[in-house]
């Protein structure tokens, strides 16, 4: 069944050939390095990253590292870190109540509660991100991408037990460049980029670029009739280079992005509780006359809405001391908040509204030697961030859910402050014993301290009023937290340009609390983690293999679960992960390339047991640690983790009158993806195969334009989900990903 989707989609894609993922090398640099006409391809062109904090080819690195270029990112109309998880193996992303949810190698956090952070580093321009909601923001003026898959525990420390995403936007330029592009197609879409480059003196340059984005809803609230999931944003970034001598280089830089919609709401999936008895339950409101809207629609007397505002500001100082001696510092602050309105039970019936919010400000200070010799690429460097969370979920209960009068009480509300302290030092050395051989030694040492003051009620005695607080006192608490995390490495060139490596190394995520549970903290998550793999350039350039091979074994994985009316996390008892992911790109003839990546994965929970409170019989069998009927989970795959994933794509280049043609397609097909460490089926997305296609058309004069189909299917597909709580009945509710797109961008460069 699976390859014969896959068969289908292929047939079915513009280019003959597809399925989404030729690596970003492949995929984007026979594009870039065109200027107007077809180009004259000698192979594969290479492409440079900075994974390992200095400038390295892709395929120097002994590292799993996927790169996408902002060329590829502009074709495709990619704006935002959801977009991108097609074209990484192993990577899954997913949008839910206003925050990102990176899975990378089945590694990642199924839970949106405020306090709660990715087990998968967000990087933009070296800077941490520790608040997922500002993950989101829009891509715009990006220069590229790169994923970096696997614990990153010495380079990048902080919450990258998964993995890590660095974004690198464009830097200012002292010849003056200027580009402009817009887009328009179906959803009233209408977006808008712009960027201007230039040189203020012979030693000091800026740039200043911005994105404006709308397109109306891909559903609709039937109660109403305001569109739902539409989009409006608006975003700027500028920057400022000082060069004021051949050693020194300054650059600062400060970005805004707001959006205001009716996006990030919840859809309404289908029922999921059941008695003690195994009887189905019927969602309370369907109970009480409400209807099934469908995937794509809500059927809500209010409204939803999403309010996000991110900005930030960064200096980054380079110094070169002494040739191939450098000391970098970079300080940044960013600021991060927003507000969702959303209903638990959005079929029909006005019975739990909810609201939730969370701001953050946060300070970050690194820290860095780098020796570049023929022998050694040494990284020495420290880190440091303090951070405040403020935090809530809160929402009132109509008593008509539990049998009651038609009256909403206070409801819930469960929040509070986090404030965290992180430190760390690290030290990184990759050494060359002859010129065929490398030893990587790396090693971190990681302290966290965090503070929580929170407060959680459930109130069923008194008038729902929005100005009224908990009652319940404040729960105050201190932990802290540490670990040393080291790497060891080797990798050897046993032919030109064919590489193999093996590695081991130790990830470490610090533990934390469940912001207004007023529970103890969780305790920190850790892994060891083995790598081989492969990295060659074959045929003269014309064939690019990478292959890796990987072994996880982890030790208190956070794990997220409904408690009660709330989401929150749980340490699982441990978990086991390995995998075998391929990229290849092979160009048969010139300008035409062809890419396949597959991935397939073992993430299961070694051991775990937990409650269900959808199903509060258990599994009949199994007790928790207080004596509550459970299920014994072991065995199960862990939350957004396929079993297999495959990605094809094929683009063709070349001359047409007054310019060059790109054509490309492609196809990404994966297999079940389950919401939830229980794996049940009506908590999955099923297996899927979704097409696209773009045709490019590049002028001599600079002029771009890209046509554009996007899940030409127009397939349903899931990106995440959830039971609700048991007073509605345990409806199944959740978020899914956009349908069918098209449009035109026109884009001029010059």
């Amino acid at each position: 069944m699976a390859f014969q989707s896959l068969r289908h989609g292929a047939l079915c894609s513009a280019a003959a050939m597809a399925l989404a993922h030729a690596p970003a090398f492949a995929q984007d640099d026979p594009i870039q390095t065109r200027s107007g006409a077809a180009p004259q391809s000698s192979g594969i062109a290479d492409i440079v990253v900075t994974a390992q904090k200095r400038a390295e080819s892709v395929q120097d690195i002994p590292i799993a590292v996927s790169a996408i270029g902002g060329e590829a990112l502009a074709q495709r109309g990619v704006t935002d870190l959801t977009a991108i998880a097609s074209t990484v193996p192993g990577l899954n992303v997913s949008e839910q109540v206003g925050q990102a949810r990176l899975t990378l190698r089945g590694i990642g956090v199924d839970n949106i509660s405020t306090g709660a952070e990715s087990s998968v580093a967000f990087n933009q321009d070296g800077v941490f991100f520790s608040r997922s909601a500002a993950a989101l923001a829009s891509f715009y003026d990006v220069e590229r991408v790169e994923v970096l898959r696997g614990p990153q525990g010495t380079l990048y420390g902080r919450n990258a037990t998964g993995g890590s995403v660095n974004i690198l936007t464009n830097r200012p330029t002292f010849s003056t460049k200027a580009g402009v592009s817009l887009t328009y197609g179906n959803y009233d879409t209408v977006n808008a980029e712009a960027y201007y480059s230039t040189g203020l003196s012979d030693t000091v340059a800026m740039r200043v670029a911005g994105q404006i984005q709308n397109h109306s809803g891909y559903g609709e609230n039937r109660l109403t009739g305001a569109d739902v999931d539409n989009k409006h944003s608006q975003a700027v970034r500028g920057q400022l280079l000082f060069e004021p001598n051949e050693r020194l280089t300054i650059l600062v830089g400060a970005d805004y992005y707001n959006q205001k919609d009716r996006s990030n709401t919840y859809h309404y999936f289908g029922p999921a509780g059941f008695t003690a008895a195994g009887a189905l339950v019927t969602p309370t409101g369907l109970l009480l006359g409400g209807f099934d809207p469908g995937p794509r629609n809500v059927a809500s007397v209010r409204n939803p809405s999403n309010n996000a505002e991110f900005w930030g500001a960064r200096a980054d100082i380079s110094y070169e001391l002494t040739d191939g001696f450098s000391l970098r510092s970079l300080s940044a602050y960013r600021s991060s908040d927003f507000l969702v309105e959303s209903d638990l039970n959005p079929i029909g019936v006005n019975l739990f509204p909810i609201d939730f919010g969370e701001t953050s400000d946060e300070y970050s200070q690194e820290l860095q030697l780098n020796l570049d010799t023929d022998r050694h690429k040494l990284v020495v460097g420290a880190f440091y961030m303090h951070e405040n969370i403020d935090g809530f979920i809160k929402g009132p209960l109509n008593l008509r859910a539990v049998g009651g009068p038609d009256l909403f009480v206070q409801g819930f509300y469960s929040g509070g402050r986090l404030k965290t302290d992180a430190a760390a030092v690290f030290a990184q050395d990759s050494y060359s014993v002859t010129d065929r051989l490398r030893l990587t030694l790396g090693a971190r040492y990681s302290w966290e301290r965090k503070k929580v003051a929170d407060q959680s009620d459930f109130n069923f005695d008194d008038l729902y009023d929005a100005a009224n607080g908990p009652r319940s006192p404040v729960h105050r608490a201190t932990k802290s937290f540490n670990a040393f995390t080291p790497k060891i490495g080797v990798d050897f060139d046993i032919a030109d340009k064919v590489m193999v490596y093996a590695s081991y190394s130790k990830g470490f995520k610090a533990g934390t609390f469940n912001l207004g549970s007023a529970g103890p903290a969780l305790d920190p998550e850790k892994v060891d983690a083995y790598e081989v793999g492969l990295k060659s350039t074959l045929l003269d350039g014309h064939l690019r293999a990478n292959i890796s091979g990987f072994y996880y074994d982890y030790s208190d994985l956070q794990v997220g679960k409904v408690q009660g009316q709330l989401l929150g996390l749980e340490n699982a008892a441990a978990a086991e992960i390995y995998g075998i992911e391929g990229e290849f790109a092979l160009e048969p003839v010139r300008d035409l390339i062809i890419g396949l990546n597959a991935s397939w994965l073992h993430a299961r929970f070694k051991s775990y047991v937990t409650a269900d409170q959808a199903r509060p019989g258990g599994d009949g069998a199994t007790l928790d640690e207080n004596g509550v009927p459970a299920f014994d989970l072991s065995g199960n795959t862990l939350p957004q983790a396929p079993n297999y994933t495959i990605d094809l794509s094929a683009q063709y280049s070349f001359d047409v009158p007054g310019g060059s043609l790109t054509v490309r397609g492609e196809s990404n097909w994966s297999d079940r993806v389950f919401f939830s460490p229980f794996n049940l089926n009506y908590m999955s997305q099923p297996a899927y195969d979704v097409q696209n296609a773009y045709v490019t058309y590049r002028l001599d004069s600079g002029l771009r334009l890209t046509g554009f189909v996007r899940n030409i299917g127009n397939e349903t597909i899931r990106a995440s989900g959830q039971v609700a709580t048991t007073l509605l009945g345990s409806p199944v509710i959740g978020f899914g990903k956009p349908p069918r797109t098209y449009g035109l961008t026109v884009a001029f460069d010059y």
